[in-house]
């Protein structure tokens, strides 16, 4: 689900009282205190569902800059549909598929944060922390960055629902693949009292909601301070932190991706891609398949195919039924709320869960399809999209 967030731009923060249990009163002296335990389930009977917020944060200078190609950012090429009599232009990651074949190599950076939460602390009275750097191995060696079999090719997982996107007008050869992230400098983020909730799950999982207008403060001082590439695509990741915005109801945001300016070069602007994900342990939501690498396959898809965040397609209503409409290019987005939407993927004796994504023929509503794998509007399950997206319903 696609809104607006505040990154680079502004550090906002919030001024509410969390509706949790066992929530500290506005009126009594903060105290620390365990993690609240919740049975299974509890985060989907308080309302909570999965979300992924990406928005353009780029200045009329910056989108100036990007029209005249002005700007040093990552490889990119520009194509277009039309539908209705109405053109709709869009940018993607590498190579013209039907016009330059080969493989385009993309640099990204890793940056792995932790979390310290000054409100709650374990039986020994220790400040709880939560540590990425167990996830970043399993990350590192997941379907993001190591190749698998796919009807598409052997390659990474973000290539291969690209190669099935364009399958029957791509050159030769043509791929799209990420480097092996080069590691940033690891960051701890101090949580103070009234930003976050801690969690304990009755199999013993620890997790956290967070207050996500303090993350987007915490991250515009993190990536001034990173040595961040804009050749690359700079990935955050977190671990079993989840975020919210005022109550449980409006949780749980997992991931994001945007662009914005760093500095200038002369007449060239620096425009960073950043995407933002978290590894959720399994158990944590009832769905098994919302876990691991789920949030951070659909973000580097996203960015794949929407890499600054303004790709505009005709408007479409959700296909999970609950009326929401978006005009936007995200391809994680229509298949997020579906009961079923990962494609589970085993390497070293671990099954990931990296999303199924829709495909760009699924937005400009090709009938018949003759530009992806077998027709298919998803991959790399393909029938979990069977046919073009629904226009929204127009109001009476």
């Amino acid at each position: 689900m696609k809104k607006a967030i505040g990154f680079v731009v502004m550090s906002l923060m919030a001024g509410f009282a969390l509706a949790f249990p066992g929530a500290t009163s506005a009126q009594t002296a903060p105290q620390t205190r365990q993690p609240i335990k919740v049975s299974q389930g509890w985060l989907e009977s308080q309302g909570a569902k999965l979300a992924f917020s990406s928005t353009n944060k780029m200045t009329a200078n910056g989108k100036a800059a990007m029209q005249q190609q002005h700007v040093i950012t990552v490889p990119n090429w520009s194509g277009s549909f039309t539908f209705q009599g109405t053109t709709f232009p869009y940018t993607m990651i590498g190579n013209n598929p039907p016009q330059r074949g080969g493989t385009t190599l993309i640099p990204t950076q890793l940056i792995p944060i932790s979390f310290f939460f000054d409100e709650f602390v374990d039986q020994n009275g220790n400040n709880i922390v939560i540590d990425v750097s167990p996830i970043i191995t399993p990350t590192l060696t997941s379907p993001n960055f190591i190749p698998q079999p796919y009807t598409s090719g052997f390659t990474q997982y973000g290539d291969a629902v690209q190669r099935a996107e364009f399958f029957n007008v791509q050159s030769p050869g043509w791929h799209n693949l990420l480097l092996e992230p080069r590691q940033l400098t690891p960051v701890q983020v101090e949580v103070p009292f009234g930003s976050s909730i801690v969690l304990e799950t009755p199999s013993g999982i620890i997790f956290a909601l967070i207050d996500f207008n303090f993350m987007i403060s915490q991250l515009n001082t993190i990536v001034q301070l990173e040595p961040l590439n804009p050749g690359a695509l700079a990935i955050a990741l977190t671990h079993n932190a989840l975020f919210y915005s005022g109550t449980p109801n409006n949780c749980c945001t997992l991931g994001f991706h945007t662009a914005f300016e760093t500095s200038q070069v002369g007449p060239f602007i620096n425009v960073q891609t950043f995407a933002f994900a978290t590894w959720a342990d399994e158990g944590i939501f009832v769905n098994p398949q919302i876990a691991d690498v789920l949030a951070l396959s659909h973000e580097i898809s996203e960015w794949f195919n929407d890499p600054f965040v303004d790709n505009i397609v005709p408007e479409w209503t959700d296909p999970n039924g609950d009326g929401g409409c978006q005009n936007d290019l995200e391809v994680g987005d229509p298949v997020e709320g579906l009961p079923n939407p990962a494609f589970p993927v085993t390497i070293g004796g671990f099954t990931y869960h990296p999303q199924i994504l829709a495909l760009l023929p699924w937005f400009s509503r090709q009938t018949p399809n003759t530009m992806s794998i077998g027709g298919a509007f998803s991959y790399p399950n393909t029938t979990t999209l069977t046919s073009p997206s629904q226009p929204c319903p127009t109001t009476p």
